[in-house]
């Protein structure tokens, strides 16, 4: 998932609650959408503006490729520290590079490693992937054809 061009203080909204996020002119690498073009400092007043063409940004889709990224730097974080541990690095060498303990390192990347990439799943992926298996009843079948065999109460009539 490609993502697109941000106004610098995107991802910041603390500071520039205002911003609109699409980039609109451009100071050198730095691109800032017309909220945030008015309010600059006088910092690049000497570079002459260069006008960009890029299309309106929907937060839902940025929100959404966000996500997406997250989950592809999980996935190349939890590779990373499988190819080191293969390369007979350590557990104190692969914390220590991440900043984290041996031990934190060994929980993280060890033998149960799935869990923490499930754990970035949440709330979106997972919940996500619940309510739209509810809403086409796949749930509610898996559930009730059990209790169905078992003769016990609950499942949806058929």
């Amino acid at each position: 998932m490609g993502s697109a061009p941000l106004c610098c203080y995107a991802t910041d909204p603390d500071t520039r609650p205002d911003c609109t996020l699409t980039p609109v002119v451009a100071f050198g690498a730095t691109r800032l959408c017309a909220s945030c073009a008015a309010r600059r400092s006088t910092m690049g007043k000497g570079q002459r503006p260069r006008p960009l063409e890029t299309p309106a940004l929907d937060v839902l889709t940025w929100l959404a490729a966000a996500e997406h990224d997250l989950r592809a730097a999980r996935h190349a974080l939890h590779a990373a520290a499988r190819r080191a541990r293969q390369r007979g690095h350590s557990w104190q060498v692969i914390g220590d590079q991440l900043g984290i303990s041996r031990q934190a390192a060994q929980q993280r990347f060890g033998q149960n490693y799935k869990q923490d990439l499930l754990d970035g799943l949440e709330p979106w992926g997972v919940l996500r992937a619940l309510v739209a298996a509810v809403a086409r009843g796949q749930i509610a079948r898996r559930l009730s054809a059990p209790m169905r065999a078992s003769g016990r109460p609950g499942g949806p009539p058929d």
